[in-house]
């Protein structure tokens, strides 16, 4: 392990193949734009860039990667003898621009995410139908996060240690919300739930352009009309890291190989 001082941020990036889900989500493909920008924003920001691609767990109807990514983050990073210092968590929907600011630079050393209120009918239902799981516990929606980009560091191993155990200690439970009764993803609700039952501070103000979801909702595909000699997406202009979740699943792949088509070469 290297020495403290050389302590560095790591983006987590999580893209593990479920080849139950291939026809559904129109292969990986995507998988690979995602991760060449990641690597160049690293590089350009001097952090490391860690792919978690192997599950821990082989069995992906139990252990869903989303999961994964959350619970055994801090276990794998040791395994790896990475002496970090903040991490990302990101997924593999997310691209981040090429000129992106260094995000690690503005939590203030707070668990940092975004309020997920892109599709507030999705979100209530989650929260609804997870409620009785967690004895009734009054959610903040207000403060309720995407977990698909979130930023930690050690403080929070033992939060996410704690998340671990609640998850194998309820793992069929989960099964059949996720799976079953609710159907509102998978771990997203749960960690907000038990990042408000623990009382862990948030940061929730750093700009929506950090974590711009559901472009279509945005219509962020869309440019100024009015302006005939700029035809530049509106999430290309106006946004940092940009994730194409939210769209028809089995259109991802050829949506994200359009864009590198495009912009691939500014990541050099």
């Amino acid at each position: 392990m290297t020495s403290g001082k050389n302590k560095k941020n790591v983006v987590w990036w999580t893209a593990i193949v479920n080849p139950g889900h291939s026809e559904k989500y129109g292969g990986f493909g995507y998988f690979e734009y995602s991760k060449k920008a990641w690597e160049y924003w690293c590089n350009k920001n001097d952090c490391i860039f860690v792919d978690f691609t192997e599950p821990v767990e082989k069995n992906l109807n139990e252990f869903r990667p989303n999961w994964q990514k959350a619970i055994f983050v801090f276990d794998e990073l040791e395994k790896r003898n990475i002496n970090y210092n903040k991490i990302a968590l990101v997924d593999s929907t997310a691209v981040p621009h090429w000129d992106c600011p260094n995000f690690f630079d503005l939590t203030d050393d707070r668990f940092t995410s975004w309020r997920d209120m892109d599709n507030m009918k999705w979100v209530h239902e989650s929260i609804v139908g997870y409620k009785d799981f967690f004895d009734g516990f009054e959610l903040d929606s207000m403060k309720y996060i995407n977990s698909g980009f979130m930023i930690v560091n050690k403080s929070h191993r033992e939060f996410f240690q704690s998340l671990k155990k609640l998850y194998y200690d309820n793992k069929e439970k989960f099964m059949e919300l996720q799976d079953v009764k609710v159907r509102k993803g998978n771990d997203q609700t749960p960690i907000n739930y038990w990042l408000q039952i623990n009382n862990i501070e948030l940061n929730l103000d750093l700009p929506v352009a950090f974590n711009l979801t559901h472009l279509h909702r945005r219509e962020m595909f869309s440019y100024n009309w009015q302006l005939d000699e700029d035809k530049t997406p509106f999430f290309l202009k106006y946004g940092y890291v940009w994730r194409f979740n939210g769209i028809p699943k089995n259109q991802r792949t050829q949506i994200m190989s359009q864009l590198w088509n495009s912009i691939g070469g500014q990541y050099v």
